[in-house]
């Protein structure tokens, strides 16, 4: 008698070892690393952050910068990568004033990324690379910025 008849023997009822042994097998409590799953609080508060955060895709290229023409006024985080052979910087300025309201820290290096936060109002901006003689190539891109209730 080997070890395993004698815990089925032991155990009683055919029907209630083949419970046991479908419970222990498809048991929701436990996952493949043997670890309990999150809890629904555990999982929903990563994804209420993520749906707070407002992403902004900025690509710098020769000679173009590459965005959508709108973005959420209020908190958001830009992604800036810099997809070309060349050095380039971004200027975020106010149309109406022509004034800067926001620049990149120094020129960022091809194949360079960088993540930053803002916090613009609403209005019309215009995007610039003014590094080089860039701008003169063409290197700005107009976009409004948008109260989220207009």
């Amino acid at each position: 008698m080997t070890s395993e008849t004698t815990i089925l023997e032991g155990c009683g009822h055919p029907v209630f070892v083949a419970l046991l042994a479908a419970f222990v097998c498809f048991s929701p409590a436990c996952t493949e690393s043997g670890a309990p799953p999150p809890s629904e609080s555990e999982t929903a508060a990563p994804a209420a952050a993520e749906a707070e955060e407002l992403l902004v895709k900025i690509d710098l290229d020769e000679y173009s910068i590459l965005m959508d023409a709108h973005m959420p006024a209020g908190p958001v985080t830009l992604t800036l990568a810099n997809l070309g052979f060349e050095e380039h910087n971004l200027l975020l300025i106010v149309l109406e004033s022509d004034s800067t309201v926001w620049e990149t820290e120094g020129r960022m290096s091809p194949g360079e990324r960088r993540t930053v936060q803002l916090d613009l109002a609403a209005g019309e901006y215009r995007a610039v690379c003014d590094f080089s003689g860039h701008e003169g190539r063409g290197m700005t891109w107009n976009f409004v910025v948008r109260d989220s209730d207009g």
